[in-house]
């Protein structure tokens, strides 16, 4: 008998946006696939741009707008951690995203991390990090601009030739960026490679800070002096994935 095996769906990304604290919204959000949108809105907000609500009726049936119909303290904030915990109950395996600058949010997201449920605050929906079609982008420079910057920087090697002092100087800055630069790449390797493994085999992260540099040392693969465990525990708990709890043990929000 032949089995037909099937790729797995991503898990569902559910944004909540906090629009009385956050009044700009991506609208390429609304709609995207593998996004579940909630805006929630003030009992004292009137107007909402065009655009949004042109945005938000084109796709009604898979958007969900929530309007206040009364004003207190923290009562946005409130509701808001309802309509979350009712989409994390409903699909426990999704990402959860916060949009707001309000910090208030964050002992309630500590709370959900550690019961395994993966909800991050974000200041905008800029910084949001998954990715989804019409997602803003950096774009690179045109080929004039790249054109105009190479003829700069003839310019400006000419002038220091007659300097040797100085295009030494220069040299010696320029190395200092590159092995900066490699650091910065090789670091970023690292916290990867870390959290692909504790992604991917929860049953053997440590339960010891003591375990957890061992591991991050054998995971880098290389031999690994304190400073760069340090570094990739550090990053780890910049991104909110590591933190400690009252007895130092470490605890993952993944």
């Amino acid at each position: 008998m032949t089995t037909t095996s099937y790729p797995l769906a991503s898990p569902m990304n559910h944004v909540f946006v906090d629009f009385e604290n956050v009044h700009q919204v991506d609208l390429t959000l609304i709609g995207a696939k593998m996004v579940s949108f909630t805006l929630m809105v003030g009992a004292k907000q009137k107007k909402l741009d065009t655009d949004l609500v042109g945005k938000l009726l084109e796709h009604s049936a898979s958007v969900n707008m929530v309007k206040l119909s009364s004003s207190g303290k923290n009562a946005l904030d409130f509701s808001l951690a309802y309509y979350l915990g009712r989409a994390a109950l409903a699909d426990p395996t999704a990402y959860f995203h916060i949009i707001a600058k309000d910090t208030g949010y964050d002992p309630l997201i500590t709370h959900l991390c550690a019961r395994n449920i993966k909800v991050r605050r974000h200041a905008s929906c800029a910084d949001l990090t998954f990715t989804w079609p019409g997602k803003a982008v950096a774009e690179d420079p045109t080929p004039a601009k790249k054109s105009v910057a190479k003829k700069a920087a003839k310019k400006a090697a000419k002038k220091t030739t007659g300097n040797k002092a100085v295009a030494k100087k220069a040299a010696s800055k320029k190395a200092a960026k590159k092995k900066a630069t490699k650091k910065e790449k090789t670091l970023e390797e690292w916290v990867e490679k870390v959290d692909k493994d504790f992604r991917n085999h929860p049953k053997g992260r440590p339960s010891k800070e003591k375990t957890l540099r061992t591991k991050v040392g054998n995971i880098i693969n290389k031999p690994a002096d304190e400073l760069e465990v340090q570094s990739v525990i550090d990053a780890l708990k910049k991104s909110k994935y590591l933190t400690f709890d009252e007895k130092g043990a470490p605890v993952y929000h993944y």
